[in-house]
């Protein structure tokens, strides 16, 4: 089966990546997928979760094909060097969105041109603020389920640098962790930095919760347990002779299993109230924490994803792969479980054709990460592939097979006061 790419791909490609955008601004991109998607026969919808679209073919009865792809970039100074590297200072696609969104254009044209299209309807979600775990969210709160049928299968992929190009990797049943995020904000008059002993510091409260919190996994929580506890930034806004007024920490938790997910955040609230405390700040006055996003666990449907697994070795001149779990996560779990039918995620190899999987330098989320050239037509075939099959009712089997995830549980995080793998990375 065929790897080429329509000819359009490759420049639409490029100008994606030349003008990324950060999570709710991507109006160029969707502009842009959405002028596309309209010339090649889809009925688009914009502006649902502010910049998220949809496309819809419908060619009558048969079953309902979803496929979701992401907009949005990173905040990072792209390094790679590339002929088509970022204009955008300070902001660029670090996690293949850009490929993503280029092969799902490509792979709906290729469809849609080809001879034996069965009947059915393909809808294509192209979501905002994936990397801010929301986007999916968003277009749930702005109607997306009344918006679009009702669909039989999702299909979701993504770029990984820890397998080679022409190599496809997934995992059966959980596949990406939950991802929680929470914020601390301590705040407190500020002071001279020459008077030290005047008062409480944000910064030192933030320091000593940031060390703290990096042994949450291995000592509150046994480390043979799948969880990682993050603090992927702090705020501390100053001069030389002020003492920070207030210090804004992120916190990120991932986790697999309810129980541990349960246990972490707990025991993330009694180390803010304890540091809290030791910094002489009140918690709940000085001292506030928020829990701002819930993403669930990406699950694939076990039998959905080996007969992916095999239609790919069978129709295309690659290998698809069993890997373990990933602690990244991706909140199409969310629309799948919104959309309560059966999914399957998969990472299509992005590193040297020939190498074997690991993890390998430039990897994703980094200032120098750029897919290998064939990285693109072969994500493009396979979710071609994947699309034809479902299409054709080949992935999901008999209806009374199908596995129905369950509700949504909380996946739009509250936002109030709360108390040895090496699969494929994605961003989340």
């Amino acid at each position: 089966m065929t790897l080429q790419l329509p000819r359009w791909a490759p420049a639409l490609y490029e100008s994606l990546h030349r003008a990324p955008e950060l999570g709710f601004q991507e109006h160029r991109t969707a502009g842009l997928l959405a002028d596309v998607l309209s010339r090649e026969g889809f009925a688009v919808t914009r502006g649902i979760g502010g910049t998220g679209l949809v496309a819809v073919l419908d060619r009558g009865p048969g079953p309902v094909v979803a496929v979701r792809a992401e907009l949005d970039a990173l905040p990072l100074q792209e390094r790679t060097g590339a002929d088509f590297a970022s204009g955008t200072d300070g902001v660029m696609h670090a996690c293949g969105h850009d490929l993503h969104l280029t092969a799902l254009a490509a792979a709906s044209a290729q469809l849609v041109a080809g001879p034996d299209l069965p009947n059915g309807r393909i809808v294509l979600i192209l979501q905002p603020a994936e990397e801010l775990g929301s986007g999916a969210v968003r277009m749930n709160e702005d109607g997306l389920t009344e918006a679009v049928p009702r669909p039989d299968i999702l299909l979701g992929q993504h770029v990984s640098a820890m397998a080679p190009a022409g190599v496809l990797v997934s995992t059966p049943g959980p596949a990406l962790a939950a991802a929680d995020t929470l914020t601390v904000t301590a705040r407190a008059p500020g002071g001279h930095t020459g008077s030290p002993d005047s008062g409480a510091d944000p910064v030192l409260f933030a320091a000593g919760l940031t060390q703290r919190l990096h042994t949450v996994v291995g000592r509150d929580v046994a480390p043979f347990e799948q969880a990682a506890v993050s603090v992927p930034g702090i705020v501390a806004p100053s001069t030389a002779g002020l003492r920070a007024p207030r210090a804004v920490l992120t916190v990120n938790i991932r986790t697999f299993e309810e129980r541990v997910r349960e246990a972490v955040i707990r025991r993330v609230g009694d180390l803010v109230r304890a540091e809290s405390a030791a910094a002489g700040l009140s918690f709940g006055g000085d001292v506030r924490l928020t829990h701002d996003t819930h993403v669930p666990r990406v699950e694939n449907s076990p039998e959905v994803r080996d007969r992916l697994a095999a239609l790919h070795e069978r129709r295309l001149s690659v290998r698809h792969l069993t890997v373990p779990p990933a602690l990244a996560s991706d909140d199409i779990s969310v629309l799948a479980r919104s959309f309560g039918c059966p999914s399957v995620y998969w990472f299509v190899g992005s590193g040297e054709p020939g190498g074997g999987l690991g993890a390998v330098r430039p990897a994703c989320h980094t200032d120098t990460y750029l897919p290998h050239p064939a990285t693109l037509s072969v994500a493009t075939a396979a979710l071609r592939e994947a699309m034809a099959a479902a299409l054709a009712g080949a992935l999901t089997g008999p209806r009374d097979e199908r596995t129905r995830p369950g509700p949504l549980d909380g996946a739009t995080g509250p936002k109030c006061p709360v108390g040895n793998n090496t699969p494929p990375e994605t961003r989340t």
